[in-house]
């Protein structure tokens, strides 16, 4: 992009000798060097991988999975039946504690809003429910 700055001659009272006032040139700015488009750090790293047409590790619970989970399981072995962590959704307490109370919640295969949730006590089991799974 150039930009110039033009000089006023009429406030320029400096003379040539000959009684003509010296004319100042335009001043103008060098052009700022084009930019190269760079590639950001963010576009050269790879995908995630695209999830397999498997229902089973694609982090949505299946009916078949979510028969299996039973009351006093622990978060961890939820996670190794699902295959993901689920979205916790609510939590109180402190993590760790006995009276510590969170809700995870997974999205299930099947119809639109196909979901189950468990709540956990400590890290034991206390209910489950599920909506629409396959």
């Amino acid at each position: 992009m150039l930009s110039a700055v033009a000089c006023s001659n009429t406030s320029n009272n400096s003379t040539d000798g000959t009684g003509e006032p010296v004319k100042s040139p335009a001043v103008t700015e060098p052009a700022a060097p084009e930019e190269s488009p760079e590639e950001s750090p963010a576009s050269t790293e790879s995908a995630p991988p695209e999830e397999s047409g498997s229902e089973a590790g694609s982090g949505l619970i299946t009916k078949e999975q979510y028969a299996k989970i039973e009351s006093g399981m622990t978060y961890e072995e939820i996670i190794e039946i699902v295959g993901s962590e689920g979205e916790v959704m609510a939590e109180s307490g402190k993590k760790g504690d006995d009276l510590y109370v969170f809700v995870v919640m997974y999205e299930g295969s099947g119809d639109l809003g196909a979901s189950a949730s468990f709540s956990f006590l400590g890290d034991e089991l206390q209910s489950k429910a599920q909506f629409g799974l396959e």
